[in-house]
């Protein structure tokens, strides 16, 4: 039975390169009858080399530029218009990175040190997100860079996650409130922040919850709150003990 079939294959391919030697000889000689006709031809197919190498400059072009006016991009694109990941409430690109950072950088008390990781390596991962929407984080293999991208991401928002002025507010209120009247002043933040857009706030909560898991292993001597105050609550001296006192306050603050 399998005789036949070799034959065939044989045959086929036998037929296909004939075939394809008749056509150069075909080509040869339509040249040298019919000169005036071959530029068109080598035009046409230069055009055609040349059209392809647009579309392929267009595409990367794209995936460094964020694709063009109907972007698509990843990192500075604003929290609004992007589609959150399933029921996170965020993108998908924040909850790939604190997913791998957890699992395989969470027992590091450095990982988010800001130093942290390779630039270089950031920015090839940081090239994967943008191309492909994903990027090979346990290739990689380095938490610490994770981090850096998740910072750079948090920092390239066209809005921060938490407006200034909102910022300024939650900074009197827990001037005034947080030592006097503890419980008032959870009440009133908890106001204050449920007037951001929705997927700031679903943002700022995955982050608080997110990071006040990280202190219950390392304490406050790992320094997520000077790490990650300016890119969450932008502020002039960095608000660095109000996110200390929200990430306290986490579940409390966003139980939902």
């Amino acid at each position: 039975m399998r005789r036949p079939q070799q034959e065939q294959q044989h045959h086929h391919h036998h037929h296909h390169h004939h075939h394809h030697h008749h056509h150069n000889n075909q080509h040869q000689h339509h040249q040298s009858h019919y000169g005036s006709a071959s530029p068109t031809r080598s035009r046409q197919s230069h055009d055609k080399d040349e059209s392809r190498l647009a579309r392929v400059k267009r595409v990367l072009a794209g995936s460094f530029l964020g694709r063009g006016r109907g972007s698509t991009k990843v990192f500075g694109a604003r929290l609004d218009l992007i589609e959150s990941y399933q029921e996170t409430g965020v993108p998908y690109v924040v909850h790939r990175l604190c997913s791998y950072i957890e699992a395989h950088g969470f027992q590091s008390a450095a990982v988010f040190r800001l130093s942290g990781g390779s630039p270089r390596l950031a920015e090839r991962l940081r090239t994967a997100f943008e191309r492909r929407g994903d990027a090979d984080l346990e290739s990689a293999a380095c938490p610490s860079t994770a981090a850096t991208l998740l910072r750079q991401y948090l920092k390239e928002l066209p809005q921060p996650i938490v407006p200034s002025t909102l910022v300024a507010s939650l900074l009197n209120l827990h001037n005034n409130d947080y030592s006097n009247n503890h419980e008032s002043w959870i009440k009133s933040t908890k106001e204050l922040l449920s007037t951001l857009p929705s997927s700031h706030y679903h943002l700022l909560g995955y982050l608080a919850i997110y990071l006040s898991r990280y202190e219950a292993r390392h304490g406050r001597s790992a320094g997520v709150c000077g790490v990650f105050a300016p890119v969450i609550l932008p502020h002039v001296p960095p608000a660095t003990t109000l996110l200390r006192d929200i990430l306290a306050e986490a579940h409390v603050l966003f139980p939902d």
